[in-house]
């Protein structure tokens, strides 16, 4: 539950159970409740909210080195940025983006256990409409794929791939033996 964004939900339980503990004299659960408690609300207060609308989107950005590319994903669930990961690409570098973005959303989501209504992505790409569908189909609901051309979702594009181009330089760094700065 906290992992898809009900954080307040999860919180709300733990202090009950807390305070049931805390009345019934066990004073250890109460304190592990509480430490529980405290990373919760720590996690929490991290997250940084990047929209007030609140609602689920995938953010998907792309950096590329002569060799390799990087793809940078966001998981934002409630407004809020709840994870991240990125794959790197080998011998993607020279690759055309629109076909690797096509390419990537198919593989990714194919084997995905959560798709959320929206998805942005940085670039168009051909056969975008039928992985609209494709999506939709697997979600049993309307799914979006967005390219932005301005405002929040492309700040967003843009800070997605700002992080790509992060993890692509540390991979880099890592194989030519370079320590990461």
């Amino acid at each position: 539950s906290f992992l898809e964004g009900k954080q307040d939900m999860v919180i709300s339980k733990l202090e009950k159970e807390m305070h049931e503990a805390s009345e019934r004299l066990d004073f250890e659960r109460a304190a592990a409740l509480r430490d529980k408690l405290f990373s919760l609300r720590h996690i929490s207060e991290e997250q940084k909210v990047l929209s007030v609308a609140g609602s689920d989107r995938d953010v998907i950005g792309f950096a590329s080195s002569n060799t390799d590319t990087c793809v940078q994903i966001f998981f934002i669930r409630g407004g809020k940025l709840l994870g991240r990961e990125f794959y790197i690409i080998e011998g993607a570098g020279e690759a055309e983006l629109k076909e690797l973005a096509s390419s990537f959303l198919k593989q990714f989501y194919g084997i995905a256990s959560m798709i959320p209504p929206e998805i942005i992505i940085e670039t168009d790409f051909e056969d975008r409409e039928i992985v609209e569908q494709w999506l939709s189909s697997k979600r049993g609901g309307k799914v979006r794929l967005k390219v932005p051309q301005r405002g929040e979702k492309l700040h967003l594009v843009e800070m997605v791939k700002e992080n790509a181009r992060l993890e692509l330089m540390r991979f880099n760094d890592k194989l030519s033996g370079k320590e990461p700065v």
